[in-house]
C-alpha cells in the first residue's frame, strides 16, 4: 500500500490530479459524439430507440467501447486524487477508503463493460453484468462523495448537492431497468409493463451516461478552482 501511495505521490506531482478528470471527461465524451455521429450517418442507431449496448455492435461501436476504456482507466487516479482531496478532521477515514474503493471497483467494471460487448450470449450476459455493477457503484460512489464533502469544510454545500442530484438520477434509471428485466423473465405477469416502461429507456440511459461525464468535468473543474494540495 506505502508503494502505491508512493506511485501517486510522484504521478501528481508530474500530472495535477485534475487533469484525470478532464481527460475522463474529454475522452468519454468525444467517444460517444463519434460513435453516435458515424452511426447516425450509416443509419444504424437511433438514441432514443435503442440502448446504448447496441450501439456498441454497430460501425461507430469500436469508438464508444474505445472511449469508455480509455475514460475509465483515467478515472482511477481522479478518484484517489478527489479521495485524498476530501481527507479532512471532520471526515471518518474508513468512510473516505470505502467511498475511495467503489470509485475504483466502478471503474473497473466500467472497464470490464466496454471489454466485454457483443452479440455472443455469454458475453452479452457479462456485459450487462459489469454495466449495472458500474451504474450501482456510481450511484453509491457519487453519494459517499457529497456526504464526505458535506463534512469537509474546505467543499461547499453546492459541490456536494451536484454529487447527490447525479447520484438520484443513476437511482431513478436503475429503478426503471429493474421493472424492465422483471417482466422480461416473468412475461406472464407484466410484459405489457415492462414494453411501454422500455420506451423512454435509452434516452434515460444515455441521461446517466452525460451525467458521469458531467460529475467528472465539474469535480476536476471544482478542484483545479479551489487548488486542492493532496
Amino acid at each position: 500500500m506505502d508503494r502505491i501511495n508512493e506511485f501517486f505521490d510522484k504521478l501528481f506531482n508530474y500530472i495535477p490530479g485534475h487533469f484525470f478528470g478532464l481527460l475522463y471527461f474529454i475522452i468519454g465524451f468525444l467517444g460517444d459524439l463519434i460513435a453516435l455521429i458515424i452511426s447516425a450517418l450509416v443509419g444504424d442507431y437511433i438514441m432514443w430507440e435503442k440502448s446504448i449496448s447496441v450501439l456498441g455492435h454497430q460501425t461507430g461501436g469500436i469508438y464508444l467501447r474505445g472511449g469508455l476504456i480509455i475514460s475509465s482507466i483515467f478515472s482511477i487516479p481522479f478518484i484517489i486524487y478527489i479521495g485524498r482531496a476530501v481527507k479532512h478532521e471532520d471526515v471518518k477515514e474508513n468512510l473516505r477508503k470505502i467511498t475511495v474503493s467503489v470509485g475504483i471497483f466502478s471503474s473497473i467494471v466500467a472497464i470490464l463493460t466496454g471489454t466485454f460487448s457483443g452479440v455472443n450470449e455469454f458475453i452479452s450476459m457479462l456485459h450487462g453484468l459489469f454495466a449495472l455493477l458500474s451504474w450501482i457503484g456510481g450511484a453509491i460512489f457519487c453519494s459517499l462523495f457529497g456526504i464526505l464533502m458535506v463534512r469537509n469544510p474546505n467543499f461547499s454545500k453546492k459541490a456536494a448537492y451536484v454529487g447527490f442530484i447525479i447520484a438520484g438520477i443513476f437511482i431513478t434509471y436503475l429503478i426503471p431497468f429493474f421493472i424492465t428485466n422483471f417482466c422480461n423473465l416473468y412475461t406472464e405477469i407484466c410484459y405489457e409493463l415492462g414494453r411501454t416502461i422500455y420506451t423512454v429507456m435509452p434516452l434515460y440511459e444515455w441521461t446517466v451516461i452525460f451525467s458521469i461525464l458531467f460529475w467528472y468535468l465539474f469535480y476536476a473543474s471544482y478542484l483545479r478552482y479551489k487548488n486542492f494540495e493532496v
